[in-house]
């Protein structure tokens, strides 16, 4: 309005997401998880944060890397990592893995053709990059119901209702440059009830669905 001169503003959240992608009921949710569990070679009862997203110095997984190493022994104990996605911070990553002693528990997984299965094989979303419009990775995670611990930075706010005192919320937010922040987050969400979390994404990404955006921009153009 004031540089441009418009004279009407509409907001539409986002390009929308396709939600039956990620809750196909003809599937067997458990079967995935436990499936996809064994191929990975990821305990069954193990605590398991996933990442989606290319392997660069935006997307950040080296401060959740230094997060986990920072971790107590309690907190560290039977908790798995995995990232899906290549790029040019890989070799750089895995040396950073090998060095502080988590190579069984950090694993990139490169390129991967089986995302959805993924995210139900797992049991909170970690998304902690510096920048983002509206993270479709994200979207897709909180689809299938899974609850995140992700940077504060516009999108991911948008997104995601951080967890009060009482419980409620979508997840715990950190500042993407502090590794002790981005364990703090990661220590709150891991003593919670994952699902009840979780629940509340599963709800709140409704309106981004990819069918309400559609009619939100057909009444616009309309």
């Amino acid at each position: 309005q004031k540089k441009m001169k418009a004279k009407r503003i509409e907001y539409v959240p986002g390009v929308g997401i396709d939600l039956e992608k990620f809750r196909n009921s003809s599937i067997d949710k458990d079967e995935v998880r436990r499936a996809k569990r064994d191929e990975l070679g990821i305990p069954q009862d193990a605590k398991l944060l996933l990442s989606v997203g290319e392997l660069n110095k935006n997307k950040n997984h080296e401060t959740v890397i230094r997060a986990i190493v920072s971790l107590d022994n309690e907190s560290r104990d039977n908790l798995y990592y995995v990232i899906a996605g290549r790029g040019e911070r890989q070799e750089y990553l895995q040396h950073l893995i090998d060095e502080l002693g988590l190579t069984k528990q950090v694993i990139l997984l490169g390129y991967r053709d089986d995302i959805s299965q993924l995210y139900n094989a797992s049991d909170v979303f970690v998304f902690p990059s510096y920048r983002e419009g509206l993270p479709v990775s994200l979207m897709e995670a909180m689809a299938c119901g899974l609850p995140a611990v992700c940077s504060r930075i516009r999108g991911n706010m948008d997104l995601i209702d951080e967890v009060e005192e009482n419980g409620i919320g979508g997840g715990c937010l950190f500042a993407p440059h502090s590794v002790e922040e981005c364990k703090e987050a990661l220590k709150k969400l891991l003593l919670l009830n994952y699902k009840v979390v979780g629940c509340i994404n599963f709800k709140k990404i409704e309106k981004f669905s990819l069918k309400k955006i559609n009619g939100v921009m057909n009444k616009l153009y309309n």
